[in-house]
């Protein structure tokens, strides 16, 4: 935790503040996912323990039927050699069942273990009975005591389940194997709202009904095939956790680990924006931007007749990028300061290439938000640019700034200066049709993406015409951007567009790379400058 601290400390303290909270979050968040996946864990196992028990006593149950409806149907009488031996069979194929006793008159006169009783000994009452009203019906009695004959010395907790003539004795542990892991459990049997303890730890299932515990903890459920049959079973939390405490340890050192990198991934995420606006400030006292040029040329004839003006950025730290840089700029307010830089720097390039010819279009962008905000109202007053010998054309992409009545003003205003206005991006976001007329562009403006989706066909391209129907309607001109191949420059001039830009042509180059481009078209087309 040293590490983030020493680094945050060089940050506001509202960074600071967000990203503990981010960090702070993250591990709330962990905590919360670990705590509800070992909450379905414990619920997992106290299901698999309460499956397993009721599979037993569904086990235990058929075989109990089984066994002792067999015996009964032999129909013996007495317990002679061939009755015992009958038992006996019987007892060594069953899996629960650990002796079989022979009843006449009600009274227990023979088993498997000690054969012939001297002393015959009375049955006693069952705690409940199972099928009342049937022949078949089945007495169960819980005995948590019981000396057979063979081990006197040793008590055991038994089942005594008796059916006609004969019972069966079944250990009660036999539900308790090794894999249960819930240590509290319990099986017993429902009538009404009578409860018969058969096997675990006696009135669990009361404890569990009269008291609040935590959720997941306990489980109460009842066989499907024996719905009187039911088990109730209690795992606490904080032997769980102990029981798996490896894992949750481990977990939740990955929880501190995740939420720290996630801290110090947002610190990073501010730190980088927060010097992305140091870096654009500084940018704009340091000469770090600089402006590139890209050719635009009359489709029918293939002469190049002006260019787009487009910012770059670089320092120390290496590039930005308009996507990164642009909204910053808008962000801090310096929309017109960059502008007004832009105008300066391309108009001195552009001036010292005496290859360019008056009336040779330059393409400058402006921002929207400085035309609401009446910057725009300066520019005739830039002596530079009226004394210019290139046509002006300013670039403005679609925003609802257009709309107003401020905007109007201004765009009429700049038009009686001697600017051609373009429509940037036409169709791409915010678009309203009323700017075609009521702010009087020279000019609209294809974004590459319609122009990209010709060799596809897609639903962009299909707009094209209807774009077109729209400049001749207006009377303006067209100019098409992203222009790579010469199957999107033929469809584009049959279209009806005016003018291309885009890789074909030219990419944007530094200003001495667009001279030597405007050299090599003087000498391959004396008038290839011309409109």
């Amino acid at each position: 935790m040293g590490i983030p601290q020493f680094t945050m400390k060089q940050h506001p303290k509202k960074i600071i503040v967000v990203v503990l909270l981010s960090g702070g979050f993250i591990f709330a968040l962990g905590c919360f996912i670990l705590l509800y996946f070992a909450g379905q864990k414990l619920a997992a196992q106290t299901r698999s323990d309460s499956q397993y028990l009721l599979s037993q006593v569904d086990d235990g149950v058929e075989e109990s039927v089984r066994v002792l409806t067999k015996l009964n149907n032999l129909n013996f009488t007495t317990c002679n050699e061939a009755n015992l031996l009958a038992m006996r069979r019987m007892l060594f194929d069953a899996k629960f069942a650990i002796d079989i006793g022979y009843f006449k008159n009600n009274t227990l006169i023979c088993t498997t273990g000690t054969g012939m009783l001297e002393n015959p000994l009375p049955d006693n009452q069952p705690d409940y009975i199972v099928n009342k009203n049937s022949p078949s019906q089945i007495g169960i009695r819980f005995e948590p005591e019981l000396y057979l004959l063979l081990f006197t010395e040793r008590p055991l907790k038994v089942l005594i389940i008796r059916q006609g003539n004969y019972n069966l004795i079944l250990k009660s542990e036999v539900f308790d194997p090794k894999i249960i892991v819930t240590p509290n459990w319990q099986v017993f049997y429902k009538e009404s709202e009578n409860l018969f303890h058969l096997a675990g730890q006696t009135g669990l299932h009361n404890n569990i009904k009269s008291n609040d515990y935590l959720h997941y903890e306990t489980n109460i459920t009842c066989s499907n095939n024996n719905r009187n049959y039911c088990v109730a079973l209690y795992l606490p939390w904080d032997v769980f956790f102990t029981d798996n405490r490896q894992l949750f340890i481990i977990s939740f050192i990955l929880i501190c680990l995740v939420s720290i990198s996630c801290g110090l991934l947002v610190d990073e995420h501010l730190t980088t924006r927060r010097s992305i606006v140091s870096r654009v400030r500084r940018g704009l006292k340091s000469g770090n931007f600089y402006w590139v040029y890209q050719p635009i040329v009359n489709l029918q004839s293939g002469k190049t007749i002006g260019c787009e003006v487009l910012a770059r950025f670089k320092d120390d730290y290496g590039v930005l990028t308009p996507d990164q840089f642009i909204p910053i700029l808008r962000q801090i307010n310096l929309t017109w300061s960059f502008t007004k830089i832009m105008i300066n720097t391309v108009l001195n390039e552009l001036e010292s290439a005496e290859q360019l010819p008056s009336g040779f279009k330059v393409s400058l962008n402006i921002f929207p938000c400085d035309v609401e905000q009446g910057n725009v109202s300066s520019l005739p007053k830039i002596a530079g640019l009226m004394q210019s010998k290139f046509v002006i054309c300013l670039e403005i992409t679609e925003d609802e700034y257009l709309d107003s009545t401020i905007a109007h003003g201004y765009f009429k205003a700049l038009i009686e200066s001697g600017f051609r206005l373009s429509l940037d991006d036409f169709g791409t976001g915010y678009s309203n049709l009323k700017n075609l007329h009521n702010l009087s562009f020279h000019q609209l403006k294809i974004d590459r993406s319609f122009v990209q989706d010709i060799a596809t066909e897609g639903l962009k391209a299909s707009m094209i015409p209807n774009i077109m129907e729209l400049v001749h309607k207006f009377g303006y001109t067209c100019v098409a951007e992203g222009i790579e191949t010469t199957e999107q420059e033929v469809i584009l001039k049959e279209a009806g567009v005016h003018y291309g830009q885009g890789w074909k042509y030219g990419r944007p180059m530094p200003i001495l790379k667009f001279k030597e481009y405007i050299a090599r078209s003087l000498t391959s087309s004396p008038t290839s400058l011309s409109a």
